[in-house]
């Protein structure tokens, strides 16, 4: 990763988390260790679409912060 942004590097670091733990249920499911109800899916699937909904969030912040500052400093 190349920005030095903290909020860059904090989103970049917890997603990565998400992506790791949810490779690890992945596997535990396809090996037969795992049996999520329909409530674990339910739950599941409202946390992926409220990390999408912020990461979004976040992307059109930086990307409005980072045009201002070019036009600031153009």
């Amino acid at each position: 990763m190349s920005s030095p942004d903290t909020t860059t590097i904090a989103v970049h670091r917890a997603l990565h988390e998400a992506l790791n733990s949810a490779r690890e249920a992945k596997r535990l499911l396809d090996d037969g260790e795992a049996r999520p109800d329909l409530d674990d899916m339910v739950a599941l699937g409202t946390m992926v679409a409220a990390i999408s909904e912020n990461v979004l969030a976040i992307n059109a912040t930086m990307a409005a912060r980072t045009r201002m500052a070019r036009g600031s400093s153009a």
